[in-house]
This record gives C-alpha cells, structure tokens and sequence, in this order.
C-alpha cells in the first residue's frame, strides 16, 4: 500500500499522481455501469445529475468543484481570456489560483501546440474527475455518467435532446440552454438537416494515429468526423457550437461520456490498439478531484476502462479490420485544387486537377481508377479550415454532383460532411486548425470513383460541390485551404 499521507491529498498543494490517488480514492469504489441515458438506469442518473449539475452551479466560483471551475478546464469562455478570468476569481496566490492556471483551458486538441493523439485519454480524464465531483456533490457513490447515443436508430431519444434537456417549463432547469440551435431545443433531431452526418464510420479505423496523409486514423475520425458534427449540430457559438462555450451546456458531458464509449468499444474489437509509444503513455495533465485537490493523470492509466472500475451499458458493434490492408508504394496526390476556397450559404464548386509536378500519366484520373492495386484507395483529403466566426451549420460534400439532382440522387454522389466546430479564433485561445495540419477530413472515394467512371461521369478534373446544411452566419467566411486526391 502506498504511504501518501491523507494531509497531502488534502492540502491541494503537492501534485498527487493519479495512481497514488485511485489506490486511496478508487478502489474503494464498487465497479459502476454507466448507462444510457434513455434507459430506466440511465433517468435515474439524470435526476442525480440534474441535482449535481444545479449544487455546482450554485457553488462559489472559486471552488474547484463548481461549475466554472469544471468549464474552465475544458476553455475559458470565449469573451474573456484565461489570466483575466484567474485573476478575476483568485486575486490573491493560494493553492486553488495555482491549481487553475494548471488545470483550465487543457482541452486537447482544438490549440495550435495540442497533440490531436490525445483528445481521446484527455477527455477521458476529464470524464472520471467530473463523475466522481458529482458522487461527492450529491453524496452519492453509486452515480454514474449517462451516456446519450445519437447514432442509435432503436434509441427512444436518437439524434433528439433528452426531454430533460430541453424542457424551459420550468425556469430553474439545470439542465436547460438557450445556447442551443433553435430547432434542437424544439424538440427535433440534431440530423435533421444533414442525415448520415451522425455516422460510425470512425469505427472502421484500423490503426489510433493517422497514417499517411490520407488515413485519418480512429482518434482523429472521431474527433473530427461524429464529435465535432454533435458540437455544431446541437449549439450556437455561445454553446456546444463553438469550443470555449462548449463545457457549459450539460449535455456536453453526456456527449463526451458517448465518445468515450466509442473509443472503448473500438479498443473491445480485435487489432484495435491504441498507441504504445513512452511520449503517449507518459504524457500528464492536471485535473481537480471531489476533495478539490490537484491530480495529475498519465494517459497510460487511462488506456483502458475496466481498470478504471467502470464500463457501458452496451457497447458500439466495431467491423473486423480486412486482411492485408498495408498498401504497397508511397502515397501520391493525383490532384488539388489551384487556390483556396471560401464557402457562402449557397453551394460552392471546387475544380480538382493534376498537380503542375505530376509525372507523365499520372494525370489520367480515369485511368488511375481503372487501374488502382490491391490495396490502393482514392481519398479525398480537405485540410487548413478557417473562419472568422461559427459557420452555424455543417457542409455537405458531394463527388460529381449532377446540375438537377435532389434527394436520393444527390445522396448517391454524397462523400460526407466537414464542419468548422475548432476552426474559427476566439478571443485569447487561437486556432488549432488554421495553424496546424494535424487535423484533416478524410473521405475514401474509392468506390464512388469506380461507379462514375463505369457510368462515363468521372473527368479528369473532378468537381466536388459544397452545400450548407442550413444557413450560414454572414460574418463566419468558411474558406477551405486545401484539397487534394490522394492514392495511398
């Protein structure tokens, strides 16, 4: 048994390592099943969360167990920067101040020298401190986080707010933000306007990292891909809509409690590894605990869930990675766009064609096609996002998209949707997106390319359309950087 003295963890001043900590704190516990939230289990621990949700509200900004403090670790709210905030509500040094400048404004990855790999173990962490503040909050060690599947078609609530969420009746609901889209605090499904964009495609991944520069890998496609779609399809840029707002509507951790859930439903499947290197497994953040002392956890401990003494009601189903997926030769770009494309609330047109460099043949999009080696695949690669403001929609992307198509037709020629959710600069917080290559959209049109070049439809400069969901903020100015035809 470790010696850590019961002083030091409740002094909030030494830095307590988190397997020192979950000795003393966590195994105590009974192991938990975190439920979804539509089920009986699940309501029962909405109403504990209600409950916890209003306590922290009500607590003291300062307190670590409050709800600013819980926000702010995510991001300071956008009109305000970190120092002025920490100066604000700790005026004078004391361990709490210090514990603030540590912990608040961590998020990964949404800032210019994030590391997109950790988005998954961050949040994670993030998740358990906030879970066990509210055991404590509500004097209950039973709770566990609700999770909200919006991707389930047999749920009861899908792609809609949970009733409690969304219900103004009564003016004091914790629960309730009008930081929300209109139509989702109306009761209607996030999707509406853009259905297929809360997909598990990411589940498909077969490596964590991303490989190459097409292959998004798992933690960056949903990140980029279903997590970011919830954020813009659920709340406006005071709310789940842009980053520093995010954290403050409720159904933020309930989100967040389904992306873990997904990432332990891909680590559930065979192949499905997450990275082994010392710089992954040895990297720390800081976190407050329920006695609102400083905890650092180390993403090695948090690999894995059931270690943690925690799991899902039910689990994501993840398809069998295919034999023999190592594609043989470099990665080659076929083809890009000449210049950078700024996007409007009508459609947009974006002409690909074969970069000046390209050798002699490579140029024949068709032939390409025709010609692709086992294991070789078309992707559509769109990177450098940028926007002076929340677009307030998603975009939807399509391949060859005929002048007089509509519905399923257009649908056919559909190769996914892109968003702007970490693209925009806020006051004091930067752009991750603008001033780094980590993230990237990925789209595989592979099979898409095959079917128009079957049907005469595919030139050598493809043309890929972009149309807004629904309106688009006047003053957001969404320009793409960057899109190119990757072989890898």
């Amino acid at each position: 048994m470790s010696t850590f003295s019961r002083r030091s963890f409740i002094a909030g001043v030494s830095t307590v390592p988190f397997a020192l900590w979950f000795e003393k704190n966590g195994l105590a516990q009974p192991p938990r099943v975190r439920p979804n939230v539509m089920s009986a289990q699940g309501q029962a621990m909405l109403n504990i969360y209600a409950n916890a949700v209003q306590t922290m509200m009500n607590t003291p900004e300062a307190d670590p167990r409050g709800w600013i403090f819980q926000w702010y670790t995510h991001g300071v709210r956008g009109d305000r920067t970190k120092a002025a905030e920490i100066t604000r509500i700790y005026p004078t040094p004391s361990s709490r101040k210090t514990l603030a400048q540590q912990a608040w404004e961590t998020c990964q990855a949404h800032h210019p020298t994030d590391v997109e790999d950790y988005f998954l173990p961050w949040h994670r962490m993030y998740l358990l401190f906030f879970e066990r503040i509210i055991q404590r909050v509500t004097n209950n060690p039973s709770f566990a986080l609700p999770y909200w599947d919006y991707t389930s078609s047999s749920s009861p609530s899908g792609p809609r707010l949970p009733n409690r969420f969304i219900n103004p009746a009564n003016a004091s609901n914790p629960l309730f933000r009008a930081n929300r889209r209109q139509a989702v605090n109306a009761g209607n499904p996030i999707d509406q306007s853009s259905p297929g964009a809360l997909n598990l495609d990411a589940l498909k991944q077969c490596s964590y990292s991303s490989v190459g520069p097409a292959v998004q890998g798992f933690n960056l496609a949903l990140d980029s891909n279903l997590h970011g779609s919830v954020h813009v399809l659920t709340g406006n840029n005071l709310g789940m809509g842009r980053i520093p707002w995010a954290a403050n509507d409720p159904i933020f951790w309930l989100h967040h409690c389904n992306i873990d859930r997904l990432w332990a439903s891909w680590n559930a499947a065979p192949g499905r590894n997450n990275p082994n290197t010392a710089t992954w497994l040895n990297k720390t953040f800081t976190f407050a605990d329920e006695n609102g002392v400083r905890v650092v956890g180390r993403v090695r401990d948090f690999r894995n869930i059931m270690p943690l003494r925690y799991r899902y009601e039910e689990l994501a189903p993840v398809p069998s990675c295919p034999p023999g997926t190592a594609a043989a030769g470099p990665p080659r770009v076929r083809a890009r766009i000449a210049a950078a494309v700024e996007l409007s609330g009508a459609p947009v047109k974006a002409r690909l064609a074969a970069p000046p460099s390209a050798a002699a043949g490579l140029d024949d999009l068709v032939a390409r096609v025709r010609n692709l080696g086992p294991n070789r695949r078309l992707f559509v690669v769109i990177r450098r996002l940028n926007a002076q403001a929340p677009p307030g929609t998603v975009f939807n992307v399509f391949l060859q998209l005929p002048a007089d198509a509509s519905g399923s037709a257009a649908d056919a020629n559909k190769i996914g949707t892109i968003h702007f959710f970490d693209a925009d600069p806020h006051a004091g917080h930067g752009s991750a997106s603008a001033a780094s290559n980590q993230k990237f959209f990925s789209f595989d049109i592979t099979d898409l390319a095959k079917r128009l070049v079957s049907e005469g439809r595919l030139t050598a400069t493809p043309e890929l359309t972009f149309a807004p969901a629904d309106e688009v903020d006047a003053s957001a100015r969404p320009v793409i950087g960057e899109i190119e035809l990757i072989e890898q």
